[in-house]
């Protein structure tokens, strides 16, 4: 009984002590925590927190946690979870580790909040720096020794259904973001060296878009080996927490991130290797800010095959693919392309000062990546230049780009295959090697049906055409080189070509320039230094139309347009000091072996006639072989055609257009010209219409060193002049007049008209060559009269049209009657001619000497009137002093005196002289313009009687005109003559 009774009271002890620990541990211990620790937290946390139920096995080591909340002051949740199960092994109290079977975390959740004022919410659970107790500092001489770390073990840990939000009110527009559900489980996890540990993470930000990431930790060193994956990511889901800071929207895109890994920290550096990586951008739109527009979108963009050595500084892609972008670009009125303001950084915060940067520490050796191969395909660029007054559209779709082998740093060359369609037309393609350091490509290039049209905006800025039609077309090879000495920059090889050309006036929308074909071939381009060689120049079927207007203005000279602004002033010059002259700069080396010209058509239309004249060039075909920068090179000219489609046309000779010394030697030969397609320019020009006749050109001009010499023969055959046609605009020229002087008996005018000068001054174009050959044939004879009538004569020529008189006198002198007979010689042989003479007076001269002889007769009636003592006829020279001296103290009521300033600044008076006396007088003498009108028509008088007593003229062919008070050159008065013709 005694021992009985001995181990009931020890069972009874036993028995209270387990019920004392299952009281603690079940009622005692989460009545406390919930009692005292939860206020205490909360209070250190300076948050409201909530704790809705704490259970503990004590037996099992068990403890659970449900409704756990730390709350904002308006009791808005924060952090928290639903459920906190946590299973302790117990016997890890004898063992060298901690050990749990299991530790469980349910609907955890976390709200992240930053708010208007920019502060993060869960700053304010962190303790002011003031309630840190302070560590004593350990003794200068006693080293901080580690503690070890038990090792953990945790059979199974997981996190499910956790929810993190996140909430910005800092920004314009509130932004949230909310990543649900959160899934981690880690199995046999444990910190023990060399221990291994499984484990799986997930996540889901949104409807399909999760984080995966599942692999082996190892710990002690940290090491471990996974894979990660993130899928179908939206982008829109980040985007408005970023908004602020671009100047630009996202409007939609995701991206799958999928890549193995093994991380180690037991080498220096810590390495991380990534393998079989991939990403991928899908469905990718971006905008302006606050456009719903997308100016660039990507389909799909794939970056397939990464990899990444960390420790060898190393990274791969196997290909790069961008698949079916589109870019919208545009060129503003300011002359920004609107991509560029789009990524330019939103302007940040005042400037903070900034501590001197410490010296970088030195990054090691470089990165190198390569790139297997970068494919883009079936991209699209719709580009419109809006700074155009008409802004300019241009669409590239199919472009395709291929470069292959790319390594970082640049080094070598790569394959490049790329092209595109432009504008729906014309294709674009390309293929070679490209360097970058030193850059250097070397490209077949290869543009087929390139549209000339949609380009036509650029040339309205300074052009009034309209391209209808044109397409370019080019095939060859091209190399460009950075460093280049001694080898050109830029050579190009191969053809050139522009094709179906139709080019309008951009005022009558009248075509005026084509062509069929113009092709160059055989072309060999060298830049820097610049060299061209060409072997054939082929232009087929080219067509001008040279249209004058009513207006009198030319479609060609409203080609292009005037400067705005008007005319430049020039520069005011400045003097500046002499310096040596400059090297001239030679001549770029060109080389044409052929130009082949075939069937070239030209009309000349004037419409400012009626009737409208048109004539043209037709079929003008031939060659021009050995075109050449080179000094001495003479290039061979052979063309035929004709004019008006009967009259044949021939050029021929030498050029050397390309050369610094420009040479030129060519003959122009016309036969046979109906000129009565020019009679309408006769009728308004000429005053009489072309009833009869032809022309015939023989034409050369030679240019050596800048000066021209040009010999044209002209022959007029059959010329003949209809009814005066009353043109206001026919020249007043007397035209029969200089038919008759030029025309022989068989009706022929037959003369040479040379041509002297500097280059820059010869007017010689088709257009006008028949009408300039007429008139100034007719200019030349009608303006200048008397020199042919001079050499009929035997000499004289322009000086047989006037006649000089001395000032106020009607005198014919000896050398001017002699000009007045071989006048009237020469009129004598040509019996249809008329001369008219119009007296002249000089209303300055005439009018001063008249004044004169008025005062000698006035002087000589006075002293006529002083008494019949007088026996002289004249008076004598001081008589005449007083008779001047009254005369002067009677008109101009003043003393005849001088005041005069003698050397040394004395003043003194004197007497004028007589013929101050004079000239002082002159003035005041009276001259009627009837009177000046009186002494020219006595001259004119004068010559007529002339022309008729001693020339031996018939009165009808000399017609006296009004006489003319002019001003005259020369020292004598001068007496126009002008002939007339029947």
């Amino acid at each position: 009984m005694t021992l009985l009774s001995r181990y009931r009271t020890a069972l009874i002890v036993l028995c209270g002590i387990v019920v004392l620990y299952a009281l603690l541990g079940f009622v005692v211990a989460p009545y406390a925590v919930k009692t005292y620790a939860i206020p205490a937290l909360a209070e250190r946390l300076r948050h409201p927190v909530v704790l809705g139920d704490v259970r503990i096995n004590p037996f099992t080591f068990a403890v659970t946690l449900t409704a756990f909340e730390v709350r904002e002051p308006d009791q808005t949740p924060m952090l928290g979870f639903e459920e906190l199960f946590v299973d302790f092994e117990g016997t890890s109290l004898v063992r060298s580790a901690y050990l749990f079977d299991e530790i469980r975390l349910t609907l955890p959740f976390g709200l992240v909040h930053m708010q208007a004022d920019g502060t993060l919410n869960l700053l304010g659970l962190v303790p002011p720096a003031s309630d840190s107790p302070a560590d004593p500092a350990p003794p200068a001489d006693v080293k901080a020794e580690k503690a070890p770390v038990p090792p953990v073990e945790i059979r199974l840990l997981s996190i499910r259904q956790g929810v993190i939000e996140y909430r910005d009110d800092s920004k314009r527009k509130p932004v949230t973001i909310d990543v649900v559900p959160i899934e981690i489980t880690l199995r046999n996890f444990g910190t023990r060296r060399g221990g291994e540990n499984a484990y799986a993470f997930s996540a889901e930000f949104g409807e399909g878009e999760t984080l995966a990431w599942e692999g082996t930790v190892h710990l002690d060193p940290l090491e471990s080996d996974g894979h990660v994956s993130l899928s179908n990511v939206k982008l829109n889901t980040f985007w408005p927490s970023l908004r602020d800071r671009f100047r630009f929207d996202i409007l939609s895109g995701a991206v799958l991130v999928d890549a193995r890994y093994h991380f180690d920290t037991s080498v220096a550096p810590v390495n991380l290797q990534v393998n079989e990586g991939k990403f991928v951008l899908s469905d990718f739109r971006l905008s302006a800010a606050g456009d719903r527009d997308p100016v660039i979108s990507v389909p799909a963009l794939a970056f397939e095959g990464i990899r990444m050595d960390l420790h060898k500084r190393e990274a791969g892609v196997e290909t790069i693919a961008l698949s079916g972008t589109e870019i919208r670009a545009w060129l503003a009125e300011d002359g920004v392309v609107n991509l560029k303001p789009l990524f330019t950084p939103v302007a940040s915060s005042p400037e903070v000062p900034v501590e001197p940067q410490r010296p970088a520490a030195d990054p090691g050796q470089p990165w190198s990546v390569d790139v297997q191969a970068i494919e883009v395909s079936k991209a699209q660029v719709a580009f419109e230049d809006r700074s155009l007054k008409t802004p300019a559209q241009v669409a590239l779709d199919d472009l395709h780009v291929t470069v292959k082998g790319l390594h970082v740093p640049l080094k070598g060359s790569w394959p490049v295959v790329a092209g595109f369609r432009l504008n729906q037309q014309g294709t674009v393609e390309s293929n070679g090697t490209l360097q970058v350091d030193p850059l250097h490509a070397a490209l077949t290039l290869k543009l087929a049906h390139i549209g000339l049209r949609p380009f036509q905006p650029y040339l309205d800025r300074s052009m009034q055409v309209e391209i209808r039609d044109g397409e370019l077309e080019l095939d060859g090879e091209l190399v460009y080189r950075s460093q280049h000495d001694p080898e050109p920059m830029i050579r190009y090889t191969g053809r050139l070509g522009v094709n179906n050309l139709h080019v309008a006036d951009g005022v009558s929308a009248q075509e005026f320039l084509g062509w069929t074909a113009l092709g160059l071939n055989k072309v060999s381009l060298e830049v820097a230094p610049t060299k061209v060689k060409i072997g054939e120049i082929a232009w087929r079927d080219p067509a001008i139309r040279f249209v004058t207007a009513k207006d009198g203005t030319t479609n060609l000279s409203r080609v292009m347009k005037a400067p705005a602004g008007g005319a430049a002033q020039p520069p005011v010059s400045k003097p500046v000091e002499a310096t040596a002259p400059k090297k001239a700069t030679p001549p770029i080396p060109i080389d044409v072996n052929v130009v082949q010209l075939s069937k070239l058509s030209a009309m000349f239309i004037d419409e400012s006639i009626e009737p409208v004249v048109t004539t043209g060039i037709q079929d003008l075909s031939g060659t021009i072989k050995g075109l050449s920068s080179k000094q001495i090179a003479k290039a061979e000219v052979a063309l035929t055609g004709t004019v008006d489609e009967v009259a044949p046309l021939k050029i021929q000779g030498q050029i050397n257009p390309l050369s610094e010394d420009t040479y030129t030697h060519l003959t122009f030969l016309f036969k046979g010209v109906d000129l009565t397609a020019v009679s309408p320019y006769a009728g308004k020009y000429v005053g009489y219409p072309i009833t009869k006749g032809k022309l015939s050109l023989d034409l050369m001009y030679q240019v050596s060193k800048q000066q021209l010499v040009g010999e044209n023969k002209v022959l007029l055959d059959q010329l003949t002049f209809g009814e005066k046609t009353n043109s206001p605009d026919a020249t007043s020229l007397p035209v029969r007049l200089a038919v008759g002087l030029l025309k022989d008996r068989r009706g022929r005018i037959d003369i040479d008209m040379p041509v002297r000068g500097d280059l820059n001054e010869p007017d010689f174009r088709y257009g006008r060559v028949v009408l300039n050959a007429l008139v100034n044939l007719i200019t030349k004879v009608a303006t200048s009269p008397f020199s042919a009538l001079g050499g009929l004569a035997g000499g004289g020529g322009e000086d047989l049209q006037f006649i000089d008189f001395m000032a106020g006198s009607e005198v014919l002198e000896s050398a001017e009657q002699r000009k007045i007979e071989s006048i009237a010689k020469a009129l004598q042989e040509r019996p249809a001619l008329r001369v008219d003479v119009a007296g002249a007076a000089d209303p300055a001269r005439d009018r001063e000497a008249l004044a004169l002889q008025k005062i000698g007769a006035e002087v000589q009636r006075r002293f006529t009137q002083g008494g019949t003592k007088n026996l002289q006829a004249v008076p004598s020279s001081s008589r005449e002093f007083e008779l001047l001296s009254d005369l002067y103290a009677e008109k101009l009521g003043k003393q005849p005196m001088k005041r005069e300033e003698l050397p040394g600044g004395k003043f003194v008076e004197r007497v004028l002289t007589a013929d101050e006396l004079r000239q002082q007088l002159s003035p005041a003498m009276t001259v009627e313009e009837s009177e000046l009108r009186q002494l020219g028509q006595g001259r004119a008088r004068a010559i007529r009687e002339h022309l008729i007593e001693q020339g031996g003229l018939p009165e009808d062919r000399v017609f006296l005109m009004d006489a003319e008070l002019a001003p005259s050159e020369g020292k004598q008065v001068r007496v126009r003559l002008n002939l007339t013709g029947g």
